[in-house]
């Protein structure tokens, strides 16, 4: 952006914020000192778009100049910064925030292991975009990659954009990234520019009614949650047990809404009492996700609870052949359903295929003894690290989860989400067993 009559198109579109390169030696693109004053003026003045200036600097001095000159309350640090020049140049501009670009080149983010010291010295925000072949970072146009990207989202703190090659056709791409609570928006560039190289305010338009309103589903809710607690119902106990009680199941739905929950389970597996039926009048009841609960092995099966309202599969490794998992793993995402990979042992990841669009939860008890034994919650202690290698947005821990004390546990040990059922159903009061629940995340801050 280099004129303001380019701004005035900009203007008259749905962008939020405009970037302004300065100190990019060469770029096509930077400004001088003053003119980069007078267009982030005219910005301001024509109401809109927001300034940022764009930089590959790292000299707290000059960049505190730039910005004393221009007013400009954002600054894109779009280099190869290093986590010691972010932290000063944060002291020089505490009032700024800083959106630090993270590069993103063949399959890998070039900056991950510096995500945690990055966030310690002051950035604000994070962009992933696309560096070119021969090295070349900003205005590529090449595509972003979004295995990389969802690999990180649960390790990542603060709130993220992406960037490179972004068109409308992008969005399907990364539809688990839209979906993530810390998701920002986008940088567009190249896909904003018409045949003649100017930014073309109907393509923009277009851009921004693709990415609008993600279809967001388990994953989303969980990360999102205050109490990510998937909340079950189920008819019987493993023991056979009547845990409805002759309680509506529109009662239980609506008290565990009231509760905060971000999805809730149905068990439609007939050894736990359940069925197809149950999931009809659960769905007919919520808007919450859904995860259905029983032993699929076949695509058609699939089909059919999502036609009834399902938002998640349960996918269990223990017992599904090592050739059927990735399989009912590329079926449920063809249907548009997040598959809810459930394991008992390290060894069942290595049959697992895209597990940033995955839940993978450790289940604490054996199904293959019918979820009889006593629960293992040191199991899903011991697994989480591999589970969280796996790039999975949210790790589950499942089954068996009975205190308020041992969920805080289980979520003070990394866990983003936890599927507890009998312990709820059976509680005598839900209400205070999640006040205690949140006073004991509190007491562990």
């Amino acid at each position: 952006m280099t004129r303001e009559d380019q701004l005035r198109v900009l203007g008259q579109t749905s962008i939020d914020l405009v970037g302004l390169w300065y100190g990019v030696p060469g770029g096509a693109s930077d400004l001088p000192i003053g003119a980069l004053a007078r267009l982030a003026a005219a910005a301001r003045a024509a109401g809109g778009p927001a300034p940022v200036l764009v930089t590959l600097l790292a000299d707290p001095a000059a960049l505190r100049e730039a910005v004393d000159a221009s007013d400009i309350s954002r600054v894109q640090l779009h280099g190869y910064t290093t986590p010691a020049q972010v932290r000063a140049i944060r002291d020089a501009l505490p009032a700024v925030e800083l959106i630090k670009v993270l590069h993103v080149r063949q399959g890998k983010v070039l900056e991950a292991p510096l995500i945690g010291a990055y966030e310690k010295a002051g950035v604000d925000v994070f962009l992933f975009d696309s560096v070119g072949a021969d090295g070349r970072i900003g205005s590529t146009g090449i595509p972003l990659e979004a295995a990389p990207v969802e690999a990180l989202l649960g390790r990542i703190e603060r709130p993220f954009m992406l960037a490179g090659g972004i068109g409308a056709d992008q969005a399907a791409v990364h539809r688990t990234a839209r979906c993530h609570p810390d998701f920002l928006g986008i940088d567009v560039d190249s896909g904003a520019r018409g045949g003649d190289g100017r930014f073309d305010s109907g393509l923009i338009d277009e851009i921004r009614t693709a990415w609008e309103h993600p279809p967001c589903g388990l994953v989303s809710a969980l990360l999102a949650a205050r109490r990510p607690v998937i909340m079950e119902l189920k008819a019987r106990s493993a023991h056979g047990t009547d845990l409805f009680q002759d309680r509506p199941v529109a009662e239980l739905v609506d008290h565990y809404t009231r509760l905060g929950a971000p999805a809730l389970s149905v068990v439609t597996g007939s050894w736990f009492g359940g069925s197809r039926a149950l999931l009809d009048d659960v769905a007919a009841c919520t808007q919450l996700p859904i995860l259905v609960k029983d032993f699929f092995t076949k695509e058609r099966q699939l089909a059919e609870i999502r036609a009834a309202g399902a938002t998640a599969a349960l996918l269990t490794a223990t017992v599904l052949p090592r050739t059927a998992l990735p399989q009912l793993i590329e079926a449920a995402l063809s249907h548009g359903l997040t598959p809810f990979v459930e394991i008992t042992r390290k060894e069942e990841l290595a049959n697992l295929v895209h597990p940033q669009s995955c839940v993978i939860a450790v289940n604490n008890k054996d199904i293959r003894q019918r979820e009889q034994d006593t629960p293992d919650l040191g199991r899903s202690l011991r697994l989480l690290t591999a589970v969280r290698a796996t790039g999975t947005p949210t790790p589950v821990s499942a089954s068996g989860i009975e205190t308020p004390q041992e969920a805080a546990r289980l979520i003070g040990a990394g866990y983003r989400g936890l599927l507890i059922g009998t312990g709820l159903l059976r509680s005598a009061d839900l209400d205070d067993w999640f006040t205690t629940l949140d006073r004991t995340l509190a007491g562990n801050r």
